[in-house]
């Protein structure tokens, strides 16, 4: 889906504004080639929601009834 979003958002002017909510605006293997090392904002916010994604997967499951 996230690359969906981006793809869109990429090729229709009126979608742009969605582009932040793709995990793939925000990786830009060209960005770091060109800088010549790792983009450590880029990289600290992917490696955030990922976390905040299991968190909140952990929150979920943990109050999941599965009693039969």
């Amino acid at each position: 889906m996230g690359f969906a979003v981006n793809f869109i958002a990429l090729a229709w002017s009126p979608a742009a504004s969605l582009r932040f909510l793709s995990p793939f605006h925000y990786y830009a293997p060209g960005d770091a080639l060109a800088e010549g090392g790792v983009l450590w904002p880029q990289l600290g916010f992917l490696i955030g929601a990922g976390v905040l994604g299991i968190l909140l997967a952990h929150l979920v499951i943990q109050r999941r009834d599965l009693a039969p």
